[in-house]
Order: C-alpha cells, then sequence, then structure tokens
C-alpha cells in the first residue's frame, strides 16, 4: 500500500507532523507497527480511505488520483463517537456560519445546543464558511458527542430546539478522523438570478436583473473551468490562491436563471465575486475577459460583489 507515496506526502502521528516522500518511508520502517494490517471500514469515498491498523489506531488516508498525499493515524486522545450531520438552512438573518461574538451564527446555534447536551462547550466543525445571508440546501458539520443519545435522538432534538429556519436531514456515526472541511473531495454553489420584472418575495433569494446574453454568459463561465490563481477574485492575496473548478454552467427554469460552479475549494467572496463579474459582461458593462482579470492577479477589476442572498451552498461530496 505504501509503495505509492507522493513525493509531497504528509505524515501526521498524534501531534508529530512528517513531510516528504524520504522522510515519511523511513519512519514507515522504523515504525512498522503502526502501518501493518489496515483494515479499512466501510466510510470510504473518493480520496479518503479510513480504517484501524492492528493496534486498533485510527487510520486515514488521502489519495492524490492513485498516490498517497496524507496519512494521520491517533495512537491516544482519539474521540471514542464522532456524529456527522447533514443540515439546511435560510441564511438570510444569519452572520454567516462562522462563530462569532454577539452576532447570530449557523456555527453558534448548533454549538450552544450540542454543548448543552454533551455539558461541555462543544464547538462543531463545518464543510464551508458560508458569508453572512449565504444559504445552504446541503451543508456538513460534524463534532465529538459524549451524551447517551442515539443518531435519532439527536435528529429529533435538534429539529426541535433549533430556530425553523436551520433543518437537519440526517445524523450518522462517522469514523473517528473524519473532518467534515477537510475531508471535501468536491464543493458546488449554485447563484440565482431572477431575471425580467421585480419580485419582492425573491428580494432575500436571488439578484434581480433585467436582461443578460447567455452566449457572453456561458463563454465567461467555461473559462474558469481548471486550474487558476484566484488572487483577483478573493478578499485578501495572502497564501495560497490556487483552485480547480470542475464544473461550471447554468440552466434557465422559466424567469429563475441558476449558475452552478462546483470545485475543490473556494476563498473568501471568491464566487460572489466571479458571478460579479460574469453578470457585468453578460450585461455589457464590461468587455473585459476573465482570462484577463485572473492573469492581473489583482483586485483592481473586481470591486463588485453579487448580493449575498442569491447564493447556496448546494452540494459536498466525499
Amino acid at each position: 500500500m505504501f509503495d505509492k507515496l507522493n513525493q509531497n506526502v504528509a505524515l501526521k502521528i498524534d501531534d508529530t507532523v512528517i513531510l516528504n516522500k524520504q522522510h515519511v518511508e523511513a519512519y514507515i520502517v522504523k515504525n512498522p507497527q503502526l502501518f501493518e494490517d489496515i483494515i479499512f471500514t466501510e466510510h470510504l469515498n473518493y480520496h479518503m480511505n479510513y480504517g484501524y491498523n492492528k493496534l486498533n489506531n485510527p487510520v486515514k488516508i488521502g489519495y492524490l488520483g492513485d498516490e498517497i498525499q496524507r496519512i494521520i493515524i491517533k495512537t491516544n486522545d482519539y474521540p471514542k463517537k464522532r456524529l456527522k450531520v447533514n443540515l439546511i438552512y435560510d441564511g438570510s438573518s444569519y452572520h454567516g456560519f462562522q462563530i462569532q461574538s454577539n452576532t447570530v451564527t449557523i456555527q453558534g446555534e448548533l454549538s450552544k445546543l450540542i454543548s448543552e447536551v454533551n455539558s461541555k462547550e462543544v464547538l462543531v466543525q463545518g464543510a464551508s464558511r458560508t458569508d453572512a445571508e449565504v444559504h445552504a440546501k446541503m451543508q456538513v458539520i460534524h463534532f465529538d458527542d459524549e451524551s447517551s443519545l442515539t443518531n435519532e435522538e439527536w435528529l429529533r432534538f435538534l429539529n426541535n430546539r433549533l430556530p425553523k429556519s436551520i433543518w437537519v436531514t440526517k445524523v450518522e456515526s462517522v469514523h473517528p478522523l473524519f473532518h467534515s472541511r477537510y475531508d471535501v473531495y468536491e464543493k458546488e454553489y449554485l447563484y440565482k438570478i431572477k431575471l425580467g420584472d421585480y419580485d419582492p418575495f425573491l428580494l432575500n433569494y436571488a439578484w434581480n436583473i433585467d436582461y443578460l446574453d447567455f452566449v457572453k454568459l456561458n463563454d465567461q463561465l467555461k473559462k474558469i473551468i481548471g486550474t487558476h490563481d484566484f488572487t483577483s477574485f478573493t478578499k485578501g492575496i495572502k497564501g495560497d490562491n490556487i483552485r480547480t473548478i470542475y464544473q461550471s454552467g447554468y440552466k434557465l427554469d422559466d424567469d429563475i436563471l441558476e449558475i452552478y460552479i462546483s470545485g475543490n475549494g473556494f476563498l473568501r467572496y471568491m464566487l460572489r465575486l466571479i458571478i460579479a463579474h460574469v453578470i457585468r459582461y453578460a450585461t455589457n458593462k464590461t468587455d473585459l475577459d476573465i482570462l484577463e482579470i485572473l492573469n492581473e492577479k489583482s483586485r483592481k477589476n473586481t470591486k463588485e460583489l453579487a448580493p449575498a442572498g442569491g447564493l447556496y451552498l448546494n452540494k459536498i461530496i466525499y
């Protein structure tokens, strides 16, 4: 199994981190007991395998293509019960997913209730940190549970106590090393646009646009497919701004336009900045091509944000 290590493979044993193929191979040779007889559980997915070694330590192995990219093993202090929760929400009245002081957030509402049951502070972890007023048709969280509640009881409890703008659709037990954010393979967002006459009932759920050129819209959406440096489409330019877009397109249902973009991850405000540009281009407010903007690696031509209410976290794939 460990003969196909990526050159930049990372190994984490508890709090010890070892980087690059040569050093990881040396560690495996010196500590064979940790890597022998690994049995994978039913929690398998596109790029991440979860299991246990012969010492019954939890193991997680991540792949990049057919090469191992990361290995995580916990020999102590790992959770006995980790739960994965799927939920949907109307983000109109929330200051985003991530917990903040003196504001109402999705993470805050969930953590408060789960901490109450566990009689200790629990901060749930989410697949995506959606911005203020952004919605989710699918969000995934995880937390470590020390209560005696069954998964079904957790489902009923959360839906009885959460605000009605948040709804839990599924609760399931997962491997102790599953992580709702770091183990994501693909995220899909959609953006809703109401075409034609203004509809006040969609104020918080779609961006109203009179008319646009669908040929120009499609041209710009297709050009972002692939791996790019998205420095021009994010707040701040620190860190790694390279992301891969798997698919980008749209569908039209009567007067509702839905733009779909999926990828391996998204930077802060990246989607709303992209949507704002493609709409400006498709409504003849700019003739600057999106590839030119990407190559600039600058925010000088991406000042406008699409309204938050039109954006939906649509799908999470593990």
